[in-house]
């Protein structure tokens, strides 16, 4: 079998990309780095089950909402392994500066033919001789004038894959940040964190500059979605979520750690200190009344426990969330 060349596997990719923003457009689904990544990998045929699941949708007549978006690309793109995802980012961002690079050398091949035809005119339409030269003049002309009027045609159609270019830059840059940020409550996710977390320890290691981990959990967190249902649920996350994140400063890192469970690293931070924001967030909380519903309806109060752990010499995250677990 002949090898593919580069070229070809660009232009394949190119379509197939084309295709995804196609279904895209059709459905009037947000061109987001979450919807192109769930459309690019069904007209790629990659994940069979992903394929199942929207041409079911698709038979049902299903409307495909901001909701079913979300869930199609948390169900198969929110845990994607990193290694994997950064492959996808990698052969997006090859993408895009190949089609950068084309549309750069296309614009110049056509500003330098203009010129060229411009000048043509300009010396043909002065020069004095026979009749076959005015017919060669006529049909110069024309050729220039049929010419400009494609120039100006493939500069449309160029500009519409500028734009398009662009806005798929836009959204590379946009996965870049959602990758690593909680869709529900814009804090991040636990994969930031992760990463965030081996770096803290690295320099803790290094300058003996220690640091506190926080473990908070929702208190009876399941009442809450039985009794009020699955929207004051998520608002009592989004609540949490930005409590904490306005109670902390500097360095400090907040994160979802999945479900109802938040955690939060502060560097150059003693055990008191820990202990102290910890308590101070669990009043805060505690005494803030939340309304949910169109009708305003008071809930519950919404109670948090934290643990809290110090990091000691040479400590791994595992360690350490096993101690704010116990604490």
């Amino acid at each position: 079998m002949d090898l593919i060349s580069r070229d070809q596997l660009l232009k394949l990719a190119s379509e197939t990309l084309e295709r995804a923003l196609q279904h895209l457009r059709q459905r009037l689904i947000p061109s987001t780095p979450e919807n192109i990544m769930v459309w690019y990998h069904y007209v790629e045929e990659i994940t069979p089950q992903l394929n199942r699941d929207i041409d079911l949708l698709i038979d049902r007549g299903t409307s495909f909402t901001a909701k079913v978006n979300t869930d199609l690309y948390q169900r198969y793109f929110a845990e994607m392994d990193g290694r994997k995802l950064e492959m996808v980012r990698a052969a997006m961002r090859e993408l895009l500066h190949n089609l950068n690079e084309n549309i750069h050398h296309l614009t110049e091949g056509m500003e330098d033919f203009e010129e060229v035809l411009v000048r043509s005119q300009e010396s043909l339409k002065i020069a004095q001789d026979s009749t076959s030269i005015q017919h060669l003049i006529e049909l110069l002309l024309q050729e220039s004038r049929s010419a400009r009027e494609a120039s100006q045609r493939s500069r449309q159609k160029i500009d519409i894959l500028t734009e398009e270019v662009t806005r798929l830059r836009s959204s590379m840059d946009e996965l870049e940040r959602s990758a690593l940020e909680d869709a529900l409550t814009s804090i991040a996710n636990r994969r930031a964190f992760d990463q965030v977390f081996n770096d803290f320890l690295k320099v803790a290691r290094i300058t003996s500059r220690n640091c506190c981990l926080l473990i908070i959990d929702i208190d009876r967190f399941k009442n809450f979605n039985d009794k009020y249902g699955h929207q004051a649920g998520d608002k009592i996350l989004r609540f949490v979520a930005m409590s904490l994140k306005k109670m902390v400063k500097g360095q400090d890192f907040v994160a979802r750690y999945g479900g109802e469970e938040f955690a939060i690293l502060l560097p150059s931070t003693s055990y008191s200190g820990g202990l102290s924001l910890a308590q101070a967030i669990v009043e805060r909380i505690g005494t803030t009344t939340l309304k949910v519903g169109a009708s305003d309806r008071v809930i519950d109060p919404v109670t948090i426990s934290i643990g809290v752990s110090y990091s000691r010499t040479n400590d791994t995250p595992e360690e350490m969330f096993k101690r704010a677990d116990v604490s």
